[in-house]
């Protein structure tokens, strides 16, 4: 069974260089690379056809790829393909990566938009990582359980910052 794993990596190791052969006239330097580094590439280069036919030839899940391309179109700054890319259809990993990657790439304004397709409590945690505690605060006091929010929002508040502090304690109490 080892050998057989083997032989099947192999073929598979070199089936891909054979595919980035073919795609070396329009991705330079893409031979060697492995089979994530290669959809990444392709993706950030606005070549789609060919990172999904690489996708159906080596079976990457669903989940992989999509991981894989929310990273790569975030990396891009490609942002209207992503967004056009999350509308799709459902997400098979949630927008959470969505998040992650927007928030990596150093763009706010694009992650809100995935933000908003989360769980209250898991909008709360983003806009805390996001450095948006008021925003934070609003969502908190949608959500269940907000009480525990709004002790977690405060933890991350500078005690020194009593303004932030006093809006975030109004909005707690729905003033």
């Amino acid at each position: 069974a080892v050998v057989s794993t083997q032989s099947t990596g192999t073929q598979e190791q070199v089936a891909l260089i054979k595919r980035q052969e073919n795609l070396q006239a329009k991705v330079a330097d893409v031979v060697g690379m492995g089979l994530n580094e290669t959809v990444d590439l392709l993706v950030q280069r606005a070549l789609y056809a060919e990172a999904e036919g690489l996708r159906k030839e080596f079976k990457l899940s669903d989940r992989k790829f999509w991981w894989l391309k929310a990273r790569a179109l975030a990396k891009a700054r490609n942002w209207p393909e992503l967004e056009k890319f999350a509308k799709g259809k459902k997400s098979p990993i949630g927008y959470k990566p969505f998040v992650d990657a927007c928030i990596e790439n150093c763009n706010k304004v694009e992650a809100v938009k995935y933000v908003e397709r989360l769980p209250r409590e898991q909008q709360v945690e983003c806009y805390m990582d996001m450095d948006m505690p008021e925003k934070a605060a609003e969502t908190a006091r949608l959500a269940r359980g907000s009480e525990e929010l709004f002790e977690r929002i405060l933890s991350q508040v500078s005690a020194q910052n009593t303004g932030l502090r006093d809006k975030i304690n109004a909005i707690r109490n729905n003033v």
